[in-house]
């Protein structure tokens, strides 16, 4: 991801995702959920109109953590705003995505939202973004481009048992403000375009008892420390090619 729109990026999804602790005796409950479920909706119908439930009505469980309700522009059309006891998510694709004119603003505007939605105060406890680049690559390829033009060089230094199939290199780091920076390379399926591609993922994750305003600040922090490792990360050559 760039400060400045690539005019050829390879980003395929962008996700923020804002935990909360439960507030109930009950632990993995949202007491104040159904209540907010309806607010939350009635403040984002504006801009995000299509409601879609992912669990059908009369399901007996509501599964703390992961998201219940989407709020999409139009049918299918990105972002979407998720909802569900204990998380709200904001995803966006690379066709719609610029961080200061769009996605930054769609984040602090729903997290707002979220927080009047509720008659007590959220007590949250988590903030993640994370952006999967994706990058169409023959198989007999991958390994060349990651040490071209990702700057990672994978050499095991035994005799190989059969031809190469499948790579998942994960890295964890521990940064300055307590956030812990997450980087994975992998191969799979590009599946827009069903070509063998590399995937690599960029996640800034920090457990803390954020009130709102830390919350935004966190946000333009991690944003500027993703930018940052995608631009080191890169081969020069390579990443100039993205912007043509």
């Amino acid at each position: 991801m760039s400060e400045v729109k690539l005019k050829n990026a390879p980003l395929k999804e962008v996700i923020f995702e804002l935990h909360w602790a439960s507030n109930s005796d009950t632990p993995g409950v949202d007491d104040g959920f159904d209540l907010a479920q309806g607010k939350f909706a009635e403040k984002l119908k504006l801009d995000f109109p299509l409601h879609r439930k992912l669990i059908p009505d009369g399901t007996p469980f509501k599964i703390y953590g992961m998201p219940i309700h989407q709020y999409w522009k139009a049918e299918f059309q990105w972002p979407v705003v998720q909802h569900g006891q204990g998380i709200m998510a904001v995803n966006e694709v690379e066709s719609g995505y610029e961080w200061e004119r769009t996605y930054k603003r769609n984040v602090i505007g729903a997290i707002k939202k979220l927080i009047d939605s509720y008659e007590d105060p959220i007590k949250f406890n988590k903030a993640k973004l994370q952006y999967v680049d994706v990058w169409d690559v023959a198989v007999e390829n991958i390994k060349t481009f990651i040490e071209e033009n990702l700057r990672t060089t994978i050499q095991p230094n035994y005799p190989l048992p059969g031809s190469f199939k499948t790579l998942n290199l994960f890295q964890v780091f521990d940064l300055e403000d307590g956030s812990e920076m997450q980087l994975s390379i992998t191969n799979g399926i590009n599946n827009q375009s069903q070509k063998s591609s590399v995937i690599w993922t960029t996640t800034i994750e920090k457990r803390y008892n954020f009130n709102q305003e830390e919350i935004v600040d966190w946000l333009e922090k991690a944003h500027t420390a993703a930018s940052d490792i995608f631009k080191k990360m890169l081969n020069s050559d390579f990443y100039a090619s993205l912007d043509k």
